[in-house]
């Protein structure tokens, strides 16, 4: 039992001393301000949409580039159709015929998957920066110009946060709350200059750059053309940096149901054993050992009386740790509201995390109508 302990001792105080690295990073991000170059012309922007069955959002997200401060003349956007069986062409074209943005449409024919879609529009794309969002999300107004000001300053890729749209219940809590880890982790690392994180919803980079590393991955999974791409450019050394700001944010849909959750999360973890950046490793591999901890720590504090306090300090020094930093995510977002879900999503957060782990090593998934 106390080589137990000692075990438990260890692994949280090596979680709080890596959560405390993630919040001093996140802050530093918060308070970084890019230096915008004067420059006479903007860089012009190739804006890549590969979309499955997306009838019911794209239209709000095409409307989003209606509303863009940034100058038609310099952006484009591709739409690429990956097989949708729904009204998701007919509602591009619709919105095409009455639309003055500079739009072109294009289909998959014999390939699949998201990764061949955006290869598509890559290969289409006539501007030198491409940046990618997804048909069911909302980007600001200020996105375009955020990209531009920062590919002035000769970037390589550029990060940006994604959020949930806000809605009610403990469903769409709990993914907020999931969404909020995410981004810590992913502006902390990158506040120490460590990018192991990034999105496709809000991620930009150089068409020259993505040649030089030679394009997408060659992994048979049906995402993580995001964080693989972020692994070859770090592979070259190319200059890599996130926009830390909600004039830069892009806004997706929550999923409706448990199920349709769970699916979406065990394709995003499907992609781990593909995983090669050491600190995303060891990071990924320290939550999911925390999280596994954390059920022993709650059997000890229902079952072991002679130790419930030491159990009980180990619980509330990680929930005191997870608290902060989601807290200062929500505050920065104007979230806050969401962290009254704060306990009950702790409290099933093991069972979630080492649930979606195995079922991503063990069982097929379903997205989009297609198994995996």
């Amino acid at each position: 039992m106390i080589y137990g302990i000692a075990i438990l001792i260890i692994i949280t105080a090596i979680y709080f001393i890596t959560i405390v690295r993630i919040i001093l990073g996140f802050n530093k991000m918060k308070s970084k301000k890019d230096v915008i170059l004067k420059t006479n012309e903007s860089p012009k922007i190739s804006v890549i949409i590969p979309f499955r069955n997306e009838e019911v959002n794209l239209q709000n997200c095409l409307e989003s580039f209606q509303n863009q401060n940034f100058d038609i003349n310099h952006f484009e956007i591709i739409l690429v159709n990956d097989h949708s069986n729904d009204k998701s062409v007919q509602i591009v074209e619709n919105f095409i015929q009455n639309s003055d943005l500079s739009i072109r449409l294009t289909s998959l024919v014999e390939k699949t998957s998201k990764k061949e879609a955006l290869k598509v529009g890559i290969e289409l794309a006539q501007n030198p920066i491409i940046a990618t969002t997804d048909a069911d999300c909302i980007v600001s107004n200020n996105w375009l110009q955020s990209i531009a000001v920062n590919f002035s300053n000769k970037k390589d890729m550029l990060l940006g946060p994604v959020l949930f749209s806000k809605s009610v219940g403990f469903l769409a809590a709990f993914q907020s709350l999931d969404m909020f880890a995410i981004q810590g982790v992913e502006f902390g690392a990158l506040g120490f200059n460590q990018p192991i994180l990034n999105n496709a919803a809000n991620l930009s980079y150089s068409k020259k750059a993505f040649s030089k590393v030679g394009g997408f991955d060659s992994f048979d999974t049906p995402s993580g053309d995001d964080i693989f791409l972020l692994e070859k450019f770090k592979s070259k050394g190319l200059k890599i940096n996130g926009v830390l700001s909600n004039d830069f944010l892009v806004e997706t849909q929550p999923e409706k149901t448990w199920s349709s959750f769970f699916n979406q999360r065990v394709r995003w973890s499907s992609k781990s054993k593909h995983y090669s950046d050491k600190f995303l490793l060891f990071i990924s591999g320290l939550i999911l050992i925390q999280n596994i901890a954390l059920l022993f720590i709650y059997l000890g504090i229902l079952l072991v009386e002679k130790h419930c306090l030491t159990f009980l300090f180990l619980l509330l020094t990680k929930w005191l740790i997870d608290f902060i930093l989601l807290f200062l995510v929500a505050s920065f977002f104007k979230r806050k509201s969401t962290m009254f879900y704060f306990i009950p999503v702790q409290l099933v957060y093991p069972i979630y995390v080492i649930t979606v782990w195995i079922a991503s090593v063990l069982l097929s998934f379903e997205w989009k109508g297609r198994k995996y």
